[in-house]
């Protein structure tokens, strides 16, 4: 078999791991370097759309185009847990793999910045994957999951996908091949969740914060399961509604597996180390929320608050922020940045919110803890960060750094 390996990265680096421990011939090339198209399977990488001159032209000579993922289960018959939502990925397959990593060994990998294939090759011995998945790598995909987690779906990576329905059905090949004995937790609160699972003959589990006719339910500030009661709600679970949600669908998952019980699940939580920059409490007043990349993730953010001054920017994908409507009466003024911060400006006055536009970060930062009275400062993007950073991961260290400097803790 000819296989070409098309985008150079890191989902591909660990594709040409696993093809090259199989023994098996490919070509490691990006798109600009093709000068043939003999080829008998293509492994793209995620960022690739298939609207790309060199995918259509594979496509119609019919040729095979697949991604990491379904190489990974092609190629090994390990077990696969995978997770997708528009926001909340990272946080819950890093709760999944440290309560099943209470019994068994689990290893997180993925989107969350440890290739899949790279994962299989380096721990043939883990006896779960739990993988976080992107619309990209889902996208046209045809896999089956043993687990498969959809936590929510809104409208993101628009600049990719060509509408929202493109969007919506790239997260729902996550389940819609999977096999009937195999499961399927989903928030039974999202409308277009609802839709897809419509369409799935598996076993479902739903969890909800709001309803009791979820199988994962909240009653009297606890969780239960079934009828079960797994654990109080803490303090930081009844003040933040998205990490309450990641929790429930972590519950709803590991509880699936044989010898996870609720004892081992209520230590799991307390020793559980919540996922940097989402959320994280500086001091009594400013939190970094740098990994928001969405309006959907920065409304998540104020809902914790009653008020806040906003600092927000990065690069737009064609975000539509017409979501915060709602939530406006939480934010007393905003500080943008970077490629959206004319944009930001422009939907914030219209609706009578002070916004001011800087330069950089640091510009926005310095204004804001300037001007700031009683509210919180917080920072959410809710737009992605490569105008002005590498990653989130980046742009949050970038974030702390400023308030260490200007208060000097």
């Amino acid at each position: 078999m000819k296989i070409l390996v098309l985008g150079k990265g890191v989902a591909n680096d660990g594709v040409v791991l696993l093809l090259t421990e199989d023994n098996l011939e490919f070509d490691y090339l990006n798109p600009e370097e093709v000068q043939e198209f003999d080829y008998d399977l293509v492994v793209k990488a995620p960022g690739i759309p298939y609207n790309n001159e060199i995918i259509k032209k594979f496509t119609k000579k019919k040729i095979k185009i697949i991604t990491d993922i379904e190489l990974a289960i092609l190629l090994r018959q390990s077990f696969f847990i995978g997770v997708t939502g528009s926001n909340g990925k990272t946080t819950t397959v890093s709760l999944i793999t440290h309560i099943l990593n209470q019994r068994y060994k689990a290893i997180a990998c993925g989107n969350i910045g440890y290739s899949v294939c790279k994962a299989l090759v380096e721990n043939p011995d883990a006896d779960f994957f739990v993988v976080e998945l992107s619309s990209f790598q889902l996208e046209r995909t045809s896999i089956d999951l043993n687990i498969s987690v959809l936590l929510n779906i809104s409208p993101c990576h628009l600049d990719h996908h060509r509408n929202f329905k493109e969007y919506i059905d790239s997260k729902a090949n996550i389940c819609l091949n999977q096999s009937s004995n195999h499961y399927l937790v989903y928030n039974y609160d999202d409308v277009y969740i609802q839709k897809i699972i419509s369409n799935c003959h598996l076993n479902r589990v739903s969890f909800s914060n709001s309803s009791l006719l979820a199988q994962c339910y909240v009653r009297n500030n606890k969780i239960y399961y079934g009828n079960r009661c797994i654990t109080k709600m803490t303090t930081n679970l009844k003040n933040k509604e998205f990490l309450l949600l990641d929790t429930m669908a972590a519950i709803s998952t590991c509880l699936l597996i044989a010898k996870i019980n609720p004892r081992l699940i209520r230590k799991a939580l307390k020793s559980f180390k919540e996922i940097d920059f989402r959320m994280t409490k500086l001091n009594d007043f400013i939190y970094n929320d740098a990994k928001s990349t969405n309006p959907y993730s920065t409304i998540a953010a104020l809902k914790c608050f009653d008020e806040v001054s906003l600092i927000c920017g990065g690069y737009d994908r064609k975000e539509n922020l017409g979501c915060l409507n709602d939530y406006l009466n939480k934010i007393k003024c905003v500080y943008a940045y970077g490629d959206s911060s004319l944009k930001i400006s422009e939907y914030m006055n219209k609706h009578n919110i002070k916004c001011s536009v800087y330069d950089n970060l640091e510009e926005a930062f310095l204004e804001a803890l300037k001007n700031r009275g009683q509210e919180t400062i917080l920072f959410s993007p809710m737009f992605a960060s490569f105008d002005h950073f590498k990653n989130y991961l980046e742009r949050g260290n970038y974030f702390n750094e400023l308030v260490r400097k200007y208060l000097k803790y």
